[in-house]
């Protein structure tokens, strides 16, 4: 059987095992409120929070200090305009009146009913809440329906058994999941941790399935099935979600990962979840965001107010970064989301509520300003998740990491690229590291590049390594193998790469020697040590002195394709060596010789993006400059933004611009100077005290 049979076959087996409620059970509790807040493209609310509430058997006095006016005025003084509110936890206990789940058996209200009853007459979206995978309530009921290791034995994370989608488990969240949307009128389903395990589920369900699919346990095998999984339980979800509330808006947490594409119907907008000191960092949402752009969904970007990550009872992020974190979301493209998590005891933390509405007043001012305007990308940036996927979200590779960290801090206007993706949008293309051959992306690569496309190409990508040759003869090297010595230096040839100084520059990460074709030019070249560091050969405390240059290759030019032959982006995510980013600067600059905009003078550490809007006429740049620091293993702090003088943009336009002007961190506004020349308009920017929003028009 086919995929698209299955999916079929699936669908009209759902349809005719789904549970239908009782009419007089749905009427028991009465809808909260006819009323509904409109949905339509371009008008997702701004201003979010995700407040969960997993909240244990063990705790008695489950919402005891819930109070609907309390509760309302306390978002409304956070200027709060959308949330998402609990209908099932981890735990697996409801928060509702149901005759289908199973309620907190320590709560005595309908609460879910009654923040939406209160909330939405209000303006205040509601969005209801509701855990899949992680329900240990279903698991101790259950066992049956576990995902389960290829041992037998159950999958758990942490503290969290995994629940199995292709079980009967889904007829008892579609049948709970009917109930609300057939007892109470909202905005939208919010459905957390639709994972299938990665390495496949053993249970009864899922290996009879693939054995009636023909397909083996092999990790190509096991993932696409799991998409499967994914696929049936999403659109089964969505279904019903449009099938009782047209106007809903629908998401699935823990899936945007790069090749989400085929999972888009599912989707009314796309909600980045990455909290920088939960384990995210702050390089993931700079790196998803670049990619979820390019699906053509509206997006949030979600952080969190706690100091480290979900469930932080306790621990605070400083006001800064929240705030630095939210206009960053916006600077990107997407609308802003806060995560919090209520207390057992159901009143909302007063001093969180007082960082949210200060975050949110800053958005607030920026709203106007970036609505209807969109990212502008001269560079596409291929991820390795394209070639090679998995569903970590919250980690990137190293080259993803590498690229998106020196792109940022070289202001670089760039997106992150799947093998759907439209390569003629983009001025320059680079294919970082260890993008595998695919021969639908070879083909792509190739008549970009014969349409006069530029493409930079580091270490393996596009290498078969069972040849040791390029996929892309256009890349205009052989590989020989490794490089000769583990501890090479690099000389790049001054004319070539002038923000570099003169010297021989140590390649922490090794690479590949290679030889180049006729009309292949040679950029910068070997440096070869005296020899490899070893038990028997030592020099000092590491790696061995330079001893001569030599006239290998390291990087090369052919025509418009230049290449690398070291892992650059890998290198500069584990090693953090300045030189790479000047090097890959001056390429930059070689193969896009007019980006669309050119940072002068601006901090590495500030970041800087440009949006516009549909007819190119008003642009918008966003400059913040808040640098963070290493406090704690792992953990990167912001407490206080920080300003700059001096420095100057020259943003690439049609024409001269009738007027220019900034906005800055409190929302003062004043005109800018600006001159036009050679299709630039030429700007020196005020005082940047943190952040500043420049319109262009």
């Amino acid at each position: 059987m086919d995929r698209r049979t299955f999916m079929a076959s699936t669908a009209a087996t759902l349809a005719g095992t789904m549970w239908k409620p009782d009419k007089s059970e749905a009427q028991i509790t009465a809808r909260s409120t006819e009323h509904h807040i409109g949905r339509a493209p371009g008008e997702m609310p701004f201003r979010q929070v995700h407040l969960d509430f997993h909240t244990s058997e063990l705790i008695t006095d489950v919402a005891a200090d819930f109070c609907a006016d309390a509760f309302l005025k306390a978002l409304q003084d956070a200027k709060v305009n959308s949330i998402n509110l609990f209908a099932k936890c981890h735990h697996g206990w409801a928060y509702h009146d149901t005759q289908v789940a199973h309620k907190h058996p320590h709560l005595k209200i309908d609460l879910l009913g009654e923040q939406v009853a209160a909330l939405r007459p209000a303006g205040i979206a509601v969005n209801y809440y509701y855990s899949l995978v992680w329900d240990n309530r279903s698991a101790l009921a259950t066992p049956e329906w576990r995902a389960r290791n290829k041992d037998g034995s159950g999958l758990e994370s942490g503290y969290w058994p995994w629940m199995c989608m292709n079980t009967p488990y889904l007829d008892q969240v579609l049948a709970e999941n009917e109930e609300i949307l057939d007892r109470m009128q909202v905005d939208g389903g919010w459905w957390d941790i639709l994972i299938q395990p990665p390495n496949g589920c053993f249970c009864k369900w899922c290996v009879a399935d693939r054995k009636q699919l023909k397909l083996s346990d092999s990790p190509d095998d096991i993932c696409h099935h799991n998409k499967l999984v994914s696929l049936k339980t999403e659109k089964a979800l969505f279904d019903l979600l449009k099938a009782k509330q047209p106007h809903a808006i629908a998401f699935f947490n823990s899936r945007l990962v790069i090749g989400i594409s085929d999972e888009l119907p599912y989707y009314t907008h796309l909600e980045i979840e990455s909290l920088p000191t939960g384990g995210w960092g702050y390089s993931h949402f700079e790196h998803r965001v670049r990619y979820c752009r390019t699906l053509g969904k509206e997006m949030i970007g979600m952080t969190g107010r706690f100091h480290k990550s979900w469930g932080d009872f306790g621990g605070f992020k400083p006001q800064a970064a929240l705030d630095f974190e939210c206009m960053n979301f916006l600077a990107n493209g997407a609308k802003a989301c806060v995560g919090d998590q209520l207390h057992p005891r159901g009143a909302l933390d007063p001093m969180t509520c007082k960082r949210i509405a200060h975050a949110y007043d800053r958005v607030g001012r920026q709203e106007a300003l970036v609505q209807g305007k969109h990212g502008v990308a001269d560079i596409g940036v291929v991820s390795s998740l394209a070639t090679s996927p998995n569903m970590a979200v919250q980690g990137l590779p190293a080259s993803d990491e590498g690229f998106t960290n020196m792109l940022v801090e070289l202001h670089q206007q760039f997106d992150v690229l799947d093998l759907g993706a439209d390569l003629s949008r983009y001025q320059l293309v680079i294919l970082p590291d260890s993008i595998l051959p695919m021969p639908s992306l070879v083909e792509k690569v190739r008549a970009y590049v014969a349409s006069g496309g530029a493409l930079l190409v580091t270490h393996k990508s596009f290498l078969d390594e069972k040849t040791n040759t390029f996929a892309l003869p256009e890349i205009g090297v052989r590989v020989e193998g490794p490089s000769k010595f583990a501890g090479e230096y690099i000389l790049p040839l001054k004319a070539n790469f002038p923000s570099v100084e003169q010297d021989a520059y140590y390649l922490y990460q090794r690479g590949l020697s290679v030889t180049s074709a006729p009309g292949t030019e040679t950029l910068a070249v070997y440096g070869h040590p005296y020899f490899d560091r070893s038990p028997e050969h030592w020099c000092s405390h590491a790696q061995t002195p330079f001893s001569h240059a030599t006239d290998e290759p390291v990087i090369t030019r052919r025509g418009n394709v230049v290449y690398c032959a070291n892992p650059f982006f890998q290198s500069y995510s584990l090693d953090g060596e300045q030189v790479q980013k000047l090097v890959v600067q001056d390429l930059i600059a070689m193969c896009l010789p007019r980006p669309a905009i050119r940072a002068l003078g601006i901090p590495s550490t500030a970041r800087l993006t440009l949006m516009e809007d549909n007819s190119g006429e008003t642009q918008l740049v966003q400059i913040l400059y808040a640098p963070y620091e290493r406090r704690a293993p792992a953990i990167d702090i912001i407490e206080e933004f920080a300003t700059f003088t001096s420095g100057r943009i020259e943003v690439r336009r049609a024409q001269a611009p009738k007027h220019v002007q900034a906005m800055d961190v409190v929302g003062r506004v004043s005109d800018v100077t600006f001159d036009y020349s050679d299709g630039y308009a030429r700007l020196r920017l005020p005082k940047v005290a943190g952040q500043l929003a420049i319109t262009i028009s």
